[in-house]
């Protein structure tokens, strides 16, 4: 973690015991505090820079930067950039003093004296989409630096101020790629050189398994250029052993590997702890229920030197695998006009229902040839990601939906002139991708891991968005089989269907499941009759009913400040 304030007055005694370094550039005081985990201060001849990496402790550690401050005194320039590879969020805000804070922890930025409030005017875009479109985030005037981006802060008139925002930019196509099978040689060559960064730290480095195509990718890679042949996996305590897929495939995985594979699997006392735990280190509500068990293993199962672990998180919209864009890409084939008729979606939506999935991707094939422009919420791009329900949200909020969408439409109008892929894809990232990223990172990091996300390498990233969307839309996830079979995977884990880590919503949310000894401690925030009116096994209503128990300790840890012990010995 890292603090940087640039303030008027000292906040020093705020931090007891505590290394800090003061810069004085009056009427100015610099205050900078590492932690020499992630992060690291440099102290040079014109000012100084602040800098995280997985690879603190060797002397290459510059050689892969997830963030990097600098100060120059000579100019007082300012600079915070945050690496496209990094989950790690930045958080900064600006007070009525013109004094400026910037931390990767809410926490840090309380005790330098930073007030933490709530930001009700996201809650109705929260609890359909379980997390705020960046920069905003759920704390009053307290906004985050965008995935790849870069922050200038001037200093004048005794303020501080926004001198100027950047962020990732996408590369133009290059028309001149022609052939799949040679392109997945090229992002595969990037991805084995981003994964080749981490060689200095290689015997500390853990793999996550899943069995899934990335996951996959990554272990294969690790086993060949590091000699690692140990992998781990979890699973859900609450899913009857039938319907869990990931552990299936995770073990064949790793037996067709031969990997010596550690599979963990909490009880559900522990998972419901676990989730306070987990919103407490991440400071966010943790939109996706895998969160939770990444947080059990790393904290319980996975040896302690251990600590960079490499995460197949990324490779999503960006390589194509998206069903919206490669139904629009084919819509004109014969069998997408066939399940684009009334009575075929009419099936596909009766047996969405029945087995608890793809309510989602089924309200996307509705509305994928109507035509909606980007400002009206029935386009099909809202209904990505949108799991809560929208009659509720609309209802307990009085809003509307064009309300609940307008910050996001707001956000992605400036790249209207791109591709609907493209538009598509830079949504995801600086949305719903960057907060995942940011929440398992600060999860890692509060159990003593350094995660590394190998798909989001900048090279990687350019290269991948430079193919025209014509060649990766061919057929379904096309680039990322054959840059699968360059690593040599088996065909059947290449062609076996997709697992996605999702579980059935039947599991956890009705009533008297096994979340039922949430709801005391949220009804402290809450009105109780509320959350039991979504106990269902409805996807959308279930999906509210997490979204109210995250939001709820959620508040009680980061907006009131309520010790953790509090709450899990409410819990207990």
């Amino acid at each position: 973690m890292f603090l940087v304030a640039i303030t008027k007055d000292e906040i020093s005694q705020n931090f007891q015991n505590i290394k800090l370094e003061e810069l004085n550039i009056h009427p100015f005081l610099i205050t900078v505090i590492t932690d020499d985990f992630l992060s690291k201060y440099i102290p040079e001849e014109n000012g100084f820079s602040v800098i995280e990496s997985p690879l603190l402790q060797y002397s290459n550690f510059k050689d892969i930067i997830f963030s990097r401050i600098t100060f120059n005194k000579n100019d007082n320039s300012f600079i915070i950039l945050r690496s496209i590879i990094s989950g790690r969020p930045i958080y900064y805000t600006i007070n009525s003093k013109g004094d400026f804070y910037c931390s990767t922890h809410i926490s840090m930025l309380r005790n330098a004296g930073v007030q933490i409030e709530e930001n009700p005017s996201v809650l109705p875009e929260f609890f359909i989409y379980r997390h705020v479109m960046p920069p905003k985030t759920l704390y009053k005037n307290i906004k985050r630096l965008l995935s790849g981006g870069q922050l200038q802060i001037g200093l004048k008139n005794d303020k501080c101020s926004v001198h100027s925002i950047y962020k990732y930019t996408l590369p133009k196509k290059n028309q001149q790629i022609k052939s799949i099978v040679n392109s997945s040689v090229e992002a595969y060559g990037y991805l084995l050189e981003s994964i080749k960064r981490l060689d200095t730290g290689k015997d500390e480095i853990a793999i996550l398994l899943s069995g899934g195509i990335d996951s996959s990718i990554i272990s294969t890679i690790c086993k060949d250029i590091f000699a690692i042949n140990k992998s781990y996996s979890t699973g859900y305590p609450f899913e009857p052993s039938r319907l869990n897929i990931e552990k299936r495939y995770a073990l064949s995985a790793a037996e067709a590997f031969g990997m010596n594979h550690h599979y963990y699997e909490p009880n559900s006392r522990e998972y419901l702890s676990g989730l306070i735990e987990a919103i407490s280190l991440a400071e966010e509500p943790v939109h996706h229920l895998q969160s939770v068990l990444l947080h059990l293993l790393w904290k319980n199962e996975i040896p302690k030197n251990e600590k960079i672990v490499l995460c197949g998180q990324g490779r999503g919209t960006t390589f194509g695998d998206n069903n919206f864009f490669y139904i629009n890409e084919n819509k004109d084939k014969v069998i997408f006009r066939l399940l684009s008729t009334k009575p075929s979606i009419h099936l596909l939506d009766i047996v969405s229902k029945l087995m608890g999935r793809g309510e989602e991707l089924i309200d996307i094939m509705k509305k994928s040839n109507c035509g909606y422009p980007l400002s009206n919420p029935e386009n099909p791009i809202w209904s990505w990601m949108a799991h809560g329900s929208k009659n509720w949200v609309c209802n307990y909020f009085n809003v509307t939906e064009e309300d609940i969408v307008r910050e996001r439409c707001n956000f992605i109008n400036e790249f209207s002139n791109m591709s609907i892929y493209d538009i598509w894809s830079l949504y995801s990232l600086f949305g719903d991708e960057d907060v995942t990223l940011s929440i398992l990172s600060k999860i890692g990091e509060g159990n003593k891991r350094i995660i590394y996300f190998p798909f989001y390498d900048l090279n990687l990233l350019d290269y991948v968005f430079s193919i025209p969307w014509s060649l990766k839309l061919r057929k379904y996830n096309i680039l990322a089989k054959e840059i699968a079979r360059q690593s040599k995977l088996p065909e059947f884990i290449i062609n076996r269907p997709k697992s996605s880590f999702g579980i059935h919503s039947r599991q956890w949310p009705e009533k008297g499941g096994t979340f039922e000894p949430l709801i005391p401690l949220a009804s402290k925030v809450f009105d109780e009759k509320e959350i039991r009116k979504l106990q269902s096994s409805n996807p959308k209503k279930a999906m509210t009913f997490w979204n109210i128990l995250n939001y709820s300790i959620w508040k009680r840890l980061c907006i009131n400040n309520e010790p953790l012990e509090v709450l899990l010995e409410e819990l207990r």
